[in-house]
């Protein structure tokens, strides 16, 4: 990468911003702090944004811009993860134009060169659209351009650490890139949420009026597409303080990251909050989902193909998709279905014939196999892992990431066979599927090397938009605008209604009774109204509900354990019910 540019000295504009005492006045980020190569300190997130007293930019910007590798400064403990450095923020490119005051990136997927092996940063990046302003006092011809970002790592794929970025530019000279970093979803590697700053060295070169034209027809399709947002004061009904908790269940307040909900075509969302002050570009910040990723990446794989190919794929036999699984006598009767229910009937658990979805060691074994970057080696590791309960398929559920791996791979395999060797089930969904609910971009994690195919347990990195989006589709049976997309029966199975979806997970109600097809489902009983409701779920607390009502619930988390009340949500339901009737009576 560093050979593409020639960096500036010091990694500052060849002609350097003057400002005088007065600037300082400016901004709470002075023109001096912004000029320079220090790192600064920890600050108010409204430092990164336009101030009241902001006006338009001077110009508007288009251009190329490369940062250098940089130190990431920080007072928590960030302690190196197999022998990769937490510290390091990563090197990345990226273009950017403007579109009036929004700075627009020229990609919204997974940046930065990052080794799966071997020393280097742990990090790679992400960037979505931002703005460009100026403040009273701001040197002449220089305009202010901040965007928010998302730090996440490949191999791991769960986790994001969510913050913003500020640099100013002239031209075609630019100061170096200031970031800071304030919150995210749950990590597990990585230890604790971290707080960090960092400065990273910029440099530019321009772009061609019809690489910044493109950027920005593309920008206009996914603004036409986005759901309209307001604040969760503008609620078209008032809620209790209790009834609001509710809707981000009832873990602590300073672990809930993101809630929002979905309502007659709208999302209320209340802001990200931070101990630095509301994280900027909430509704445009991109996140690490976890195991939500098993319904958006995975089941929604498998109900589009069912679409295609009908849904006896259901019983399709993982050994008869993957050559590999023959080796193994565990994977002789496991189908596609079994999988996606994760009731496979393998294991290395106690294998207790019981309701206990836990019985699942995260052991040495299953940690290779989770650190392991390349796909053949993975699902190696995957397929030999487990053995035969002798229960048999759908009996009881296992919690199993590499059930979900396992899954992924042989719908692959599958969609190779039908339609060429080709196709990939990461551009089948982004294709066929996700640019038919205006969801055009699928950040997600994959293995490296020759095949490059999506983890399918986790590594989807999503807006509120994107997770609303994904359960809407859910909810409409799998069809939009009269398009079937997925298959109706199969969409519809798991969804809010009276039968008993899915098998007993041995947890208690409000925190997943029983689950099915990469849903956790729970019943539901008050004031004579009775049902039940699915959601899907990742590690940490990260829940998109979708409630009979047809309102959709989320609540992104930053829970640093997996205690009893990161999954409680006994009470959303009822809270719901104060915005649209669950029961008609």
């Amino acid at each position: 990468m560093r050979s593409k540019f020639a960096f500036v000295a010091l990694g500052i504009a060849s002609v350097a911003i003057s400002a005088s005492a007065g600037d300082l006045m400016a901004s709470p980020v002075s023109v001096q702090d912004v000029n320079s190569t220090a790192t600064l300190q920890l600050r108010s997130n409204d430092d990164f944004v336009s101030s009241k007293d902001s006006s338009g930019a001077a110009k508007p910007f288009s251009g190329h811009l490369a940062f250098a590798e940089a130190n990431m400064e920080s007072g928590d403990k960030l302690a190196p993860v197999n022998g990769k450095d937490l510290h390091a923020f990563p090197a990345f490119e990226i273009s950017f134009t403007t579109v009036e005051s929004t700075l627009v990136p020229s990609s919204q997927e997974i940046l930065g060169d990052f080794k799966p092996t071997g020393a280097g940063t742990y990090w790679q990046i992400l960037v979505q659209p931002g703005k460009v302003w100026s403040e009273p006092g701001d040197p002449p011809g220089w305009t202010r351009a901040s965007f928010p970002l998302a730090l996440m790592n490949p191999v791991e794929g769960g986790e994001s650490h969510n913050g913003v970025a500020l640099f100013m530019y002239k031209d075609v000279d630019v100061t170096p890139l200031h970031v800071q970093i304030t919150t995210g979803t749950t990590p597990f590697q990585a230890g604790a949420v971290f707080k960090a700053t960092a400065t990273s060295v910029s440099a530019m070169k321009p772009i061609s009026a019809t690489e910044a034209d493109s950027i920005k027809k593309a920008f206009n399709l996914r603004e036409a597409g986005r759901l309209p947002v307001k604040s969760w004061d503008s609620l078209p009904v008032s809620l209790t303080s209790a009834q609001s908790a509710e809707f981000g269940g009832r873990m602590r307040d300073d672990w809930k990251v993101a809630t929002a909900v979905f309502v007659d075509g709208t999302i209320y969302m209340k802001s990200c909050q931070t101990s630095e002050g509301p994280l900027p570009y909430c509704d445009r910040q991109r996140f690490g989902v976890w195991s939500a990723t098993k319904s958006a990446v995975a089941r929604m794989a498998m109900l589009r193909m069912a679409a295609k190919y009908g849904d006896q794929i259901f019983t399709m036999k993982i050994g008869d998709l993957l050559p590999e699984a023959k080796r193994f006598p565990a994977w002789k009767d496991v189908t596609l279905g079994s999988a996606l229910n994760m009731a496979t009937g393998v294991g290395k658990g106690a294998g207790k014939p019981e309701a206990n979805i836990g019985d699942e060691p995260y052991d040495d074994s299953y940690m290779a196999f989770y650190n392991d970057g390349d796909f053949k080696s993975k699902l190696e590791k995957a397929l030999a892992r487990p053995r035969s309960y002798g229960w048999g398929i759908d009996k009881f559920v296992r919690y199993r990431d590499e059930d979900y791996f396992i899954l992924g791979a042989a719908l692959d395999s599958l969609l190779k066979d039908k339609e060429g060797a080709d196709k990939d089930i990461a551009s089948m969904l982004r294709h066929e599927v996700y640019e038919n609910i205006k969801v055009y971009d699928l950040p997600v994690a994959t293995t490296f090397g020759v095949k490059r195919q999506p983890l399918a347990f986790e590594g989807l990195y999503a807006t509120i938009d994107d997770l609303v989006k994904i359960a809407k589709l859910f909810q409409g049976g799998g069809a939009v605008a009269g398009n079937q997309l997925l298959s109706q029966q199969k969409t519809q199975e798991g969804l809010t209604n009276h039968k008993k979806w899915g098998l007993p997970t041995g947890r208690p109600r409000g925190s997943g009774e029983r689950y099915f097809s990469s849903f956790w489902i729970d019943d539901f009983s008050f004031d004579g109204c009775d049902g039940n409701f699915a959601r899907f779920m990742g590690y940490g607390g990260q829940i998109v509900a979708m409630l009979p009502n047809n309102l959709i619930a989320v609540r992104l988390s930053s829970a640093p354990t997996d205690d009893e009340t990161v999954s409680d949500f006994s009470g959303l339901a009822q809270a719901s019910n104060a915005i649209a009737k669950v029961c008609n009576n």
